[in-house]
This record gives C-alpha cells, sequence and structure tokens, in this order.
C-alpha cells in the first residue's frame, strides 16, 4: 500500500515481550476508520526476548519494525520520536489497544487547535482476565497551558501513554526523554507538556488499557516489590521533570507552580504507603496536607467530612483508615449518605 513521504500520523508501538498482545495492538491500528495512506506504523522493540519479533514482521508490509537492546520506555519513545515521520505521534504500548476512532478523533482536534502541543483522552481499563471493561469517569478535559486555572492545575494529569497524542515539532523541547526512566516516562511528558504548548483533552473513551500479570505500572494485587519499584520509578520522572523546570528557569515558589509541585509530593507520599505504611502522625499530615490543597473546589461540607477523615486516619492509622474505606466503598448506603450530608465537587472525591 502507498504511503505518502510525509504521514499525518505516526503510530508508535513500543513494546517488550508483549507476544501474547502484540497482534492484538497492531491490528487495533490498522482497523482505524482514518486513511491508511496518512499514517505510517512504527514498532520499537526494546529488546524482547520472546517471539514478538517474529510476531511483527508478519505486518512487514504495513509497519516498520526497530528492534533495539533493552532500555526501557523513556529509552523505546526517544528512538520512536527519532524515527517517526509524521507530524502527530499517537503512542501505544504493545500489550494496549486503540478503539477503532481514536486516530480520526486526535487528529480532528489537532486540525481545530494548531497550537496544541498534545491531545490527550481517557481509556477503558481492561481486566483481560476477567473479560471486564471500566470506563474512566473521573478524567477532567483540560484545555489549555500554564498558567491554568485552579481546578485545572489540580486536576490536569494521570494519562497513559495510550490515552496521549504529541505534535512532533512542538514536543520537541521534552526529547530526548532521560533514559534512567525505565518506566513512567508519559508521566515525565503529561508533567512538563502544558509548559511547551497547550494541552487537549476530549472527554472519550479511545483506547484499552489491559490489566494484567507482567504489568510495571498498575497492578491489581498488592505487591511490596512492584509498588517500591513504582514509586522510586514515579519520584525518577518527577525529579526529571523538576530538573527540566529549573533548567527553563520556572520559579517553583510562585503560587500556581507550588501547587503543581505539592500535587506531585502527595502523590509520592501515597505511593510510598503503599510498600512503606506511615506512621499515624505522618498521614494525619499527608491527609491534612491533601485538604488544603483540594479544599478550593470542594463544598463547605465536603471539607467537613474530609477533616472528620483526617482525624480518623490519626485514630486508626493508615491500616485501620484503609479497612473502614474499603468497607465503606463496598456499601452502597453509607456511600449514598455521605454524599447527601457531605457532597463533593465533581469527582474530587475520588482525587486522593
Amino acid at each position: 500500500m502507498h504511503m505518502s513521504e510525509r504521514p499525518q500520523i505516526t503510530a508508535l508501538i513500543d513494546t517488550y515481550n508483549h507476544e501474547r498482545f502484540i497482534a492484538e495492538a497492531i491490528e487495533s491500528v490498522l482497523a482505524q476508520d482514518f486513511p491508511a495512506s496518512e499514517m505510517e506504523i512504527l514498532v520499537v522493540d526494546d529488546g524482547s526476548t520472546d517471539s514478538t519479533p517474529e510476531i511483527v514482521r508478519r505486518y512487514a508490509e504495513r509497519v516498520r519494525y526497530i528492534r533495539k537492546e533493552n532500555g526501557g520506555q523513556a529509552s523505546a519513545l526517544n528512538l520512536g520520536f527519532a524515527e517517526a515521520r509524521g507530524e502527530i505521534v499517537a503512542m501505544l504500548d504493545g500489550d494496549d489497544v486503540w478503539l477503532p476512532s481514536k486516530i480520526s478523533r486526535v487528529a480532528a482536534e489537532f486540525a481545530k487547535e494548531p497550537d496544541a502541543v498534545v491531545v490527550c483522552h481517557p481509556y477503558i481499563t481492561w481486566l483481560c482476565d476477567q473479560n471486564v471493561e471500566i470506563e474512566d469517569q473521573t478524567f477532567h478535559p483540560v484545555r489549555g497551558k500554564m498558567p491554568l486555572g485552579q481546578e485545572d492545575l489540580l486536576r490536569y494529569g494521570d494519562y497513559g501513554t495510550c490515552g496521549m497524542a504529541l505534535r512532533r515539532e512542538a514536543a520537541s523541547p521534552l526529547f530526548p526523554l532521560p533514559e534512567g526512566l525505565k518506566i513512567y516516562a508519559d508521566t515525565y511528558i503529561v508533567f512538563l507538556a502544558i509548559f511547551v504548548g497547550k494541552v487537549v483533552g476530549i472527554k472519550e473513551c479511545l483506547t484499552k488499557y489491559r490489566y494484567h500479570s507482567s504489568n510495571l505500572a498498575a497492578f491489581r494485587e498488592s505487591d511490596a516489590v512492584k509498588e517500591k519499584r513504582r514509586w522510586a520509578s514515579y519520584v525518577k520522572a518527577t525529579e526529571e521533570a523538576r530538573k527540566w523546570l529549573d533548567g527553563h528557569n520556572y520559579d517553583a515558589g510562585r503560587p500556581d507552580l507550588a501547587a503543581y509541585l505539592k500535587r506531585h509530593n502527595l502523590v509520592t507520599q501515597m505511593l510510598r504507603f503503599y510498600w512503606d505504611p506511615p506512621g499515624r502522625a505522618e498521614y494525619f499530615r499527608y491527609l491534612r496536607d491533601s485538604q488544603k490543597l483540594y479544599a478550593p473546589l470542594w463544598t463547605l461540607r465536603y471539607r467537613a467530612f474530609r477533616t472528620l477523615l483526617s482525624l480518623a486516619g490519626f485514630a486508626l492509622g493508615y491500616h485501620g483508615l484503609a479497612h473502614l474505606q474499603e468497607s465503606y466503598r463496598r456499601s452502597r448506603a453509607p456511600l449514598r449518605l455521605r454524599r447527601g450530608l457531605f457532597p463533593a465537587h465533581g469527582a474530587e472525591a475520588s482525587l486522593l
């Protein structure tokens, strides 16, 4: 099939030992309702040791395949962006899939927003072992760049690789990504995107993010080793992003940026608590800091509820409150009662 020398879109698939899933990922790109002549498919294999290379080569007529030594997500994306020919680079991990209208919707948004550096959207969490799909109901479609309004500032982010597409030239100040980011290279991109151009969020689930036993950043069962690695990777991603800000002379003391950095500090703490539970005093400070940061988005009654939650955290401790919250979420009656007595603003009750 003939392809223009300068395709509009590069579908960039980064993969590592995805022999069970890579064919489905490629097929989901081939199934897009977008002209094939305007889209190249580039697979960067980060040194797979399984049958991924053989599977990808079956699609040689439509797929450009590049294999490299194992180096992690950032190194794979760096190579992919260096090799990409499209004006827009839409990313996909080799174990996830796009829905058929993904690229046409993303391309339309970029066409409407010529100064957009990134288009983001929510995705469906796919519990493949149970054949269960859960749509993201918390996604907040930010449109803009720094300085953002308060709600946008506190709700922007948490977008995965499969939910992002970048305008290659506009995103170039972010590349090359720090090679030490084995995972969470997408966190680094999202963290900084609002500083290099306009972010455009569209509130449609256009991809399916697959939960499976080999996930590195998301997993359902408690695993201290994975949890510690995830925390360390997040710390690394945010540290590298802050170095970028320092290098570009951003003042970390200005109010909007200070709030943005505080939010990421709280996420870092939360990720550490999974494998290194805090004492009661530290947990109380964390809950109070969270309340202070997000209080402007909440109703007065919901702020009162969060105050009670902070006190409960001090009285019960981390595990005690977690157990209470789990029981509460499983019972609809207490949830309805809380929403009636202490209404939250939007989806903020579930942020932390």
